[in-house]
């Protein structure tokens, strides 16, 4: 007898097109290593993007996010050609019926964009676009202006959060840049957003550095904290030197949490954390996802 499996319905919430051009894209071909690095980034940068707008919340976790990044047949492919659907479980929810496409096109947009000397002019232009897509939503009746308050509220403090914990992957996205092709153009409902040449990536370019696919545990003590954004400086267990983090956990920004309370007394603190590694395997910056498994645990000294 055949297994009867439920096929759960996925809602499409927003469709973005990846052109690849120029270079070996110009004849329909690109390098398959190449492309994969770049779909790879792209579909985590799309994914995670989707989930802060969907949930208010900051996962980095692929299998347990409340959408998923499938890629749909092209009708006509231009050079080389990807089409990346959003899609979740649940209908979009109210506050973004009919503004979801709009406000991901930003926050994709500043992700991708974000680059020292002009970084501040795409977080105005791009709360500016955020705010107005919320507005609609006002206009049709579609959300309460408290539920506008509130979601605005919460992606201002994560989008600096989410342009650190993307940047590794913003870096995979433009991998067939200056190679298998001259830049990646990106498209919704028709319209261009944005074109990545080869400025992005050289601004984007760093220490060749590893990202751990998986978090590991680590302890140390915590200098410095930012209720803001997460971010901190910490001192892992048996080192002299601070290297650089952002706090992921939800609980970050909550009062007299399990993080300032450690910095507070200078007490180290357990916890797990995803890793950019330099060429020998050392962690320069973390992304801390969790502390001990019981959060009134502290590690002994």
């Amino acid at each position: 007898m055949s297994e009867v499996i439920e096929v759960t319905a996925w809602h499409c919430l927003s469709t973005i097109s990846v052109r690849y051009e120029g270079k070996e894209a110009a004849s329909h071909e690109i390098d398959l290593n190449q492309l994969g690095q770049s779909i790879q980034g792209l579909a985590r940068i799309f994914a995670l993007c989707s989930n802060v707008l969907l949930t208010g919340e900051l996962n980095t976790r692929l299998e347990t996010l409340d959408v998923r990044v499938v890629c749909a047949p092209v009708v006509e492919h231009r050079c080389f050609e990807v089409l990346a659907m959003v899609k979740s479980v649940a209908t979009s929810k109210e506050l973004w019926s009919g503004a979801f496409g709009a406000a991901l096109a930003v926050v994709v947009q500043y992700v991708l964009s974000r680059r020292e000397q002009d970084q501040m002019k795409y977080v105005n232009e791009g709360l500016k676009h955020f705010h107005d897509a919320l507005q609609l939503a006002l206009r049709n009746n579609q959300a309460s202006t408290e539920s506008v308050m509130n979601v605005t509220g919460k992606l201002v403090s994560l989008i600096e959060k989410l342009t650190d914990v993307l940047r590794p992957d913003v870096r995979h996205a433009l991998s067939p840049i200056d190679r298998s092709c001259s830049r990646i153009d990106l498209y919704t409902e028709g319209h261009r957003l944005m074109t990545l040449s080869a400025d992005h990536k050289h601004a984007f370019a760093g220490p060749d550095a590893i990202k751990s696919e998986t978090p590991v545990p680590y302890v140390g003590v915590i200098s410095e904290f930012d209720m803001a954004t997460g971010a901190c400086k910490i001192t892992l267990d048996g080192e002299v030197s601070r290297i650089p983090a952002i706090v992921i956990d939800s609980a970050f920004n909550r009062p007299n949490n399990r993080y300032v309370r450690a910095m507070a007394s200078a007490d180290s603190i357990r916890f797990l954390a995803e890793a950019d590694l330099d060429s020998g395997g050392n962690p320069v910056r973390l992304y801390i996802s969790s502390s001990s498994e019981h959060d009134s645990e502290r590690a002994a000294q």
